[in-house]
């Protein structure tokens, strides 16, 4: 058994010897091993923003696993990464729930005095979901990965919710901070896990889940994300922005390892 498959199995998301892709619950893995890893998310290039390392003594790194993906952004600028999974492209469907499981580490330079986006799911089909583009329930909806500013040697994080009952042009930010949760520091990996569950259109019955290290850290059971069956979870967005309207006031990077998107919960 390979090293690989040997970890999938313990993870719980590995496909059993003989069992059809349409039975494994993974739906994509990558963990930034290859030299051309980008393929893997259906990219031509690597983004000049994005690479791979080993060892990054100045920003005191050490490995998870293996390669890990750094991301970095510039002083003055807002952009990271953006990395699309897309449903409906790599698998032929569109779900109505997903679990996403990633790595993140927090780079020791990383000292955000405002927030952004990070990793998270969505469904905006390029009409509305991201960027002030409001929805109405019909068109879009959204649940990326946020953070916010730097505070007492933590980061929260949290879920940026574009959805049918927000009330302003932007989405809403929810932060995981369930049992005094405080967030993540810097120079330490974390394991960070998504759920999302569509709701019934039209009702407040969505679902909303986080985790950090197997610790259930968020949850909402009532969110109206749309009011027509046609809108599903589309994707799932590797990104990193530092914004809104603001800028990074430094160079900021962080890492990512071991990405897997399942059917079933992932955990640790």
């Amino acid at each position: 058994m390979s090293a690989r498959l040997a970890f999938l199995l313990l993870a719980g998301v590995a496909c059993l010897p003989g069992a059809t892709a349409a039975e494994s619950p993974v739906v994509f893995s990558c963990d930034f091993e290859s030299d051309t890893w980008w393929r893997e998310w259906g990219v031509r290039d690597r983004d000049l923003h994005t690479d791979t390392v080993t060892t990054d003594p100045d920003r005191k790194f050490t490995p998870h696993r293996g390669r890990a993906l750094r991301i970095r952004v510039d002083r003055g600028g807002h952009y990271g990464a953006s990395l699309e999974f897309h449903f409906r492209k790599r698998t032929g469907a569109e779900p109505e729930e997903i679990y996403f499981r990633y790595y993140l580490r927090l780079a020791d330079d990383w000292n955000p005095e405002r927030g952004g986006k990070l990793p998270g799911i969505g469904g905006t089909y390029g009409r509305a979901g991201w960027g002030g583009r409001k929805v109405d329930g019909t068109d879009g909806w959204s649940a990326r990965g946020l953070f916010e500013g730097r505070k007492n040697g933590h980061t929260p994080i949290g879920f940026y919710c574009y959805h049918a009952d927000m009330r302003t042009q932007y989405g809403d930010n929810w932060v995981w901070r369930r049992e005094g949760f405080p967030g993540l520091e810097n120079n330490r990996w974390y394991c960070i896990e998504q759920y999302v569950r569509l709701n019934t259109p039209g009702q407040r019955d969505g679902i909303l889940r986080g985790w950090v290290d197997g610790r259930l850290v968020f949850e909402k059971t009532d969110v109206r994300m749309r009011d027509v069956p046609a809108l599903k979870i589309e994707n799932v967005w590797l990104n990193l922005y530092h914004g809104g309207t603001w800028t990074a006031t430094a160079d900021h990077h962080l890492y990512i390892d071991d990405v897997v998107i399942s059917r079933t919960p992932i955990g640790p």
